[in-house]
């Protein structure tokens, strides 16, 4: 099976990924067989082949998670939506605990 994931580019403490589709067996810093795209966290930027992750979606092909929640951020389609979990949170978080 096919899967589309984010690959761990760049140096320490500087990383970038890329959008690859590789196999779900494979690692995919080194097995890919294509990059769609590429996400800087650092710059809160994502860019992506999007009408080619979606024909590949249609084949068969698995985004991961993360993938899915990027695609979803960046064109509101509600057909990235289906690929992830929203969880709710349970409790308060430090902030919430000390107001």
């Amino acid at each position: 099976m096919l899967a589309i994931r984010l690959s761990r580019h760049g140096r320490s403490k500087r990383p970038f990924y890329r959008v690859v589709l590789t196999e779900h067996t494979k690692p995919a810093k080194s097995w890919y067989t294509t990059v769609l795209g590429s996400f800087d966290p650092l710059k809160h930027e994502f860019i992506a082949d999007v009408p080619a992750i979606k024909a590949l979606i249609d084949q068969g092909a698995q985004p991961s998670e993360r993938v899915a929640k990027l695609l979803f951020a960046s064109t509101k389609d509600e057909f990235y939506k289906t690929f992830y979990k929203e969880i709710e949170r349970k409790g308060m978080t430090k902030k919430e605990k000390k107001a």
